[in-house]
């Protein structure tokens, strides 16, 4: 999930990415993102400040960058032979992540451009997290990864107010591109 602003509305001068580089671990704690336990990387440099969990398995994160722009990534719940995409578990993650990202107490712009994208996107069924199965469907193609055109600015206020319904039609592009992507219906 990335949120990028129009050049300059949210640019951060290179000492502002080292202090968030140590602000950001127990940002993602409260928004839900990290858990209190688990052993979290923090960097910045330059270019971007970052934390990210250390499991091999499930890494998670949150960036910006010195532009502006806000990321945020997690895996997708493992199903029976791969990633499981839940359409309503993926709203409730994405809400999470717009919501810690609208949180951060940085510059930003009027318009704001999400983006959203599956890397990598292969070995992925659908199902719900909450009603495990023993099979498993994929589509007859598979792709590396899913990338949702972002081509529209919509306004930051929203994305602040209404990030459940802003998560909900990114959730429904991606699965869109997915099954176009993939032959599966």
């Amino acid at each position: 999930m990335h949120l990028a602003f129009a050049a300059g509305d949210a640019r951060l001068q290179v000492s502002e990415l080292t202090s968030l580089a140590d602000l950001l671990p127990d940002h993602g704690r409260q928004h839900g993102l990290f858990t209190r336990l688990e052993a979290l990387n923090s960097h910045a440099d330059s270019t971007l400040a970052r934390a990210t969990s250390s499991a091999w398995d499930s890494e998670t994160g949150l960036a910006v960058t010195r532009s502006g722009q806000r990321s945020a990534w997690a895996p997708l719940p493992r199903g029976p032979l791969g990633a499981l995409l839940d359409r309503d578990d993926l709203i409730k993650q994405l809400t999470r992540m717009l919501d810690a990202l609208t949180a951060l107490d940085l510059p930003h712009g009027d318009l704001v451009v999400p983006a959203i994208g599956l890397d990598p996107a292969t070995m992925i069924s659908y199902g719900t997290v909450n009603a495990p199965r023993n099979t498993a469907t994929f589509g007859f193609q598979q792709t590396d990864h899913i990338h949702v055109s972002p081509d529209e600015a919509i306004d930051y206020g929203s994305v602040v107010t209404r990030a459940a319904d802003v998560a909900a039609e990114l959730v429904a592009r991606l699965i869109a591109d997915h099954q176009a992507a993939t032959g599966l219906r």
